[in-house]
């Protein structure tokens, strides 16, 4: 059993792979809904006038734009969220498509050009003795 502190109230609770405990974890769920509902009934809102309806936060709102939970419409033209690489406007996240497509194939470049064949071949090998060992251990 893992127990940790909830990350917004600070509750102990058994982890459970959230960082916010059951009661926080259903609030955030509650919000979300409102938020959704709202957005897809009044396309036109700004995040100002979301936040004043739903009574959620701006930053949890945009938090659940970022998370890619919640995506904005072609309609929702009043809530704007933006690149955090090259500023073009997208509806969910935190990258529009070409930023992720080329931060995605730097980062696949950059591991491969890490790992020679000797690494990875004693990785496996240290990966299964370690297995060897715990089933020698039981």
């Amino acid at each position: 059993m893992n127990i940790k502190n909830c990350k917004r109230c600070g509750k102990l609770y058994n982890y459970t792979g959230f960082d916010l405990c059951p009661e926080c974890f259903n609030k955030d769920e509650e919000d979300f809904v409102k938020i959704r509902d709202y957005i897809e009934k009044n396309p036109q809102a700004t995040v100002a006038e979301v936040s004043a309806a739903t009574e959620v936060e701006v930053k949890k709102i945009m938090d659940f734009l970022k998370e890619g939970r919640l995506i904005l419409g072609s309609k929702n033209t009043n809530i704007t969220l933006k690149c955090e690489r090259c500023g073009k406007q997208i509806l969910s996240g935190r990258y529009c498509e070409s930023c992720s497509k080329e931060l995605e194939k730097t980062l696949r470049s950059s591991l491969n050009d890490g790992i020679t064949e000797k690494d990875s071949r004693y990785e496996k090998l240290y990966i299964r003795d370690s297995i060897n060992s715990k089933k020698k251990n039981y």
